[in-house]
């Protein structure tokens, strides 16, 4: 046991929480989420998407974009707010084609960007052209970043400059990074639909490694090299994808054929996870450090993240130096109202904030969901006790069975964090329990080895 402090630090399968680096989620315009859901400790930027650039330099804001009551809560928290511009739109990716090639209208979407932003409260804009498709587009866009660049310069304080790039040098290679890299804050790689409904096999949506050599599509680490070795571009300046969503094939198994039309659906995490609960199954792909689940039938297969390979990135963002993680899309990981995903990734990559004075006694005892989860082999237990109790932590095997006693002494009203290590335990669900006095709280964890 060990109370929660100033800088703490825990290591977890190699993780270290309580880290201090980027963590930007991407809010939809048409999501569903309102903003008082989500969890800001966990953020430090937020790109809202996505408003559009015109051929004639001047800007598309879609009806129900504006959020100002997004921007008020997410300064109130210390969090940047940016706008993003384009995505994968072709109407979008024409229009940025056309006014790049013209140094009149440059400069007008450079000046109705930067106005945009000044007037709506944002602290900078990330564009999201997919993307350049020539050695044209290559040149042009170069001088389209010289001049927002120049024009976000002007204004005080200054507005930050960012892009979204793909995970490889299919679409990388007609960006000119040697001349562009010193004008952007930071460049975020889109680490995921590695696979999807348009290939003809299954396969990691995101995987951390590589993971079918010589015929798979990339990992993270890959494109991290490609953008820092090849491209040329600072780890400081580089984000790594988070998908809090996967591809659920019409196939037999990982790599097998994908068939049908679609041979593969986008869903969500939130949609994903109950089905372990509903029959399916999930395998572990220990290359890729990614899981992938199946139905019953082997009909159906999903690549996707969970708790464990997001912690895993996690653990990549540190230990490789860049600079964080960006996530599409904030909302898309909440069960049961949690943002279980957010969860893992900002407690890895965040400060974590001292509860350890003795005058910040928590309002109710509590018992908190584990992190990671699933996990292997360890996992922490948070707690909060509003009164010094007599406190037993039980763990048991899902007939009931105690497996081991994390707790069992007198504690002081606090909040507390236990490992369970569950490294001679069989993979399965397990049950564990905190008792205190007379309140009573007992939740479910998933170890998969």
């Amino acid at each position: 046991m060990k109370r929660l402090g100033v800088a703490f630090l825990l290591l977890l399968n190699g993780t270290v929480f309580g880290a201090d680096k980027m963590v930007l989620g991407y809010y939809p315009s048409w999501t569903s989420v309102p903003h008082s859901v989500i969890p800001w400790q966990y953020l430090t930027h937020i790109a809202h998407a996505f408003i559009g650039p015109k051929a004639d330099g001047s800007l598309e804001v879609p009806s129900g974009l504006l959020y100002p009551a997004l921007i008020t809560a997410a300064h109130a928290h210390e969090v940047k707010v940016v706008v993003s511009v384009g995505g994968w739109n072709e109407t979008y990716a024409s229009n940025f084609s056309t006014l790049a090639a013209d140094s009149a209208t440059r400069r007008a979407f450079a000046s109705n960007l930067t106005q945009f932003c000044v007037a709506n409260g944002y602290d900078g804009a990330d564009v999201d052209w997919e993307f350049p498709a020539n050695t044209t587009d290559r040149a042009n866009h170069a001088q389209m970043i010289h001049a927002i660049r120049q024009a976000f310069d002007s204004v005080q304080p200054g507005l930050t400059l960012s892009m979204a790039g793909s995970s490889g040098n299919w679409y990388g290679q007609w960006i000119d990074f040697a001349a562009t890299k010193n004008d952007f804050d930071w460049i975020g790689i889109m680490t995921y639909d590695f696979y999807g409904d348009w290939m003809s096999v299954s396969g990691p949506n995101s995987p951390l490694n590589s993971t079918n050599p010589p015929n798979d599509q990339g990992c993270v680490a890959l494109s991290v090299g490609y953008y820092n070795v090849t491209r040329g571009v600072p780890k400081e300046k580089l984000l790594t994808g988070v998908p809090f969503y996967g591809w659920t094939f019409n196939s037999a198994s990982l790599y097998g054929p994908a068939t049908g039309s679609p041979r593969a659906i986008q869903e969500v995490y939130s949609v994903i996870a109950p089905r372990l609960a509903q029959g399916w199954t999930r395998t572990w792909d220990a290359t890729g450090q990614v899981p992938y689940m199946q139905d019953a039938a082997h009909t159906k297969l999903t690549s996707y993240d969970d708790s464990t390979s997001v912690a895993l990135k996690a653990e990549y963002v540190v230990s490789s130096g860049v600079a964080g993680a960006m996530v599409w899309a904030l909302g898309q990981d909440l069960i049961e109202g949690r943002p279980v995903l957010l969860e893992v990734l900002g407690r890895a990559l965040r400060p974590v904030t001292s509860v350890s004075d003795e005058r910040a006694v928590p309002e109710k005892s509590g018992l908190e969901q584990n992190y990671p989860n699933p996990f292997n082999p360890r996992t922490v237990i948070n707690s909060q006790l509003s009164v010094a109790s007599d406190v037993k932590l039980v763990v048991y095997d899902l007939l009931g069975r105690e497996v081991t006693v994390l707790v069992n002494e007198k504690r002081e009203a606090g909040s507390y964090q236990d490992t369970f290590d569950a490294s001679g335990h069989a993979s399965g669900m397990y049950l564990y329990r905190l008792t205190a006095g007379a309140f009573t709280q007992a939740r479910t964890m998933m170890l998969v080895k």
